[in-house]
């Protein structure tokens, strides 16, 4: 029975998820902090984004391969997050398959001023 019982936690141990993991995002004068996000296929992560001054996490190719919660979808419009100065914004995510997909602020000229930065998904 003992042995049953031990068996039994063990599976139930090894079927359940991973919790999130939690990646601070700090958009700023032209630049995100940080500008490359690591991140792990089928991985469960909350993006947790603040802004200290009107700018956009624009991540179209990202946003549209990753596996995004439901009540979080409505956050993103035309693939990008709006942020004013200091909002935060959360989006609960699963990493999509390997690949680096781009990250920019479509703001005028903020991403040629060096907004820009990328997911790296191994």
């Amino acid at each position: 029975m003992r042995a049953s019982l031990a068996v039994l936690a063990l599976a139930l141990t090894a079927a359940a998820p991973a919790p999130e993991q939690r990646i601070d995002v700090a958009l700023s004068s032209f630049k995100f902090t940080p500008s490359t996000i690591t991140l792990v296929h089928g991985q469960a992560y909350v993006l947790h984004l603040t802004s200290s001054g009107g700018h956009n996490f624009a991540a179209r190719d990202f946003f549209a391969a990753a596996t995004i919660a439901p009540a979080d979808r409505a956050k993103i419009r035309d693939g990008k997050i709006e942020l004013d100065s200091g909002d935060a914004v959360d989006l609960h995510f699963t990493a999509p398959r390997a690949g680096t997909y781009p990250i920019k602020c479509t703001h005028l000229l903020h991403a040629s001023f060096g907004m820009t930065g990328k997911f790296v998904v191994s």
